[in-house]
């Protein structure tokens, strides 16, 4: 649920294009704003996390993070903290946050290519499986679906902010792993 919560607050919602392409110094900002709202994450995990329908389910998540935050009473508190950190606003930061996560988990997926096409096998034996009862096969693809989810949403990174956060990699993954994603 932490990485859920995590990586949904600092992803926010989905959104159906990219913004400019993110320049190192983006990188370096974000992760220093990280250091600063991470506690506050931690601290704010159950109170977001109550206003999500499907807390488990990114796409979801994403959609009615925004949502949430505002319902949650979390919004203008978060909103201050970002305009202190010198963004301009939750959906500024949202952006970014996205466009830094997503190129980051790239750039491991294709450091990692073997794993990740053999997690993909391994599901598709499995839904091809006949001797695998439906509803097994349901349960496993709703528990496998966050995980896929994020793999999409991870190969629409473009080249030039994969290219922005592979100096960044090596410090992004420690965030990452030390908050629990």
């Amino acid at each position: 649920m932490k990485l859920l919560f995590t990586s949904v607050l600092t992803l926010l919602i989905a959104v159906n294009s990219w913004a400019a392409d993110l320049k190192g110094a983006d990188v370096s900002q974000w992760l220093k704003s990280m250091q600063v709202l991470q506690p506050w994450m931690d601290k704010n995990e159950e109170k977001f996390s109550a206003q999500i329908s499907e807390p488990t389910n990114p796409d979801v998540a994403f959609k009615e993070a925004v949502s949430a935050l505002k319902k949650a009473g979390l919004y203008d508190e978060l909103n201050g903290k970002l305009k202190k950190l010198g963004y301009e606003s939750v959906e500024q930061w949202n952006q970014l946050t996205r466009q830094v996560t997503f190129a980051w988990m790239a750039l491991e997926m294709r450091q990692n290519q073997a794993e990740v096409e053999a997690a993909k096998a391994q599901y598709e034996a499995m839904k091809n499986n006949p001797n695998i009862p439906p509803e097994q096969k349901a349960m496993m693809e709703q528990m496998m679906a966050p995980a896929l989810a994020m793999v999409q949403m991870a190969n629409q990174s473009s080249a030039a902010d994969q290219n922005a956060v592979k100096p960044h990699q090596k410090a992004l993954r420690d965030h990452f792993n030390a908050n629990g994603q």
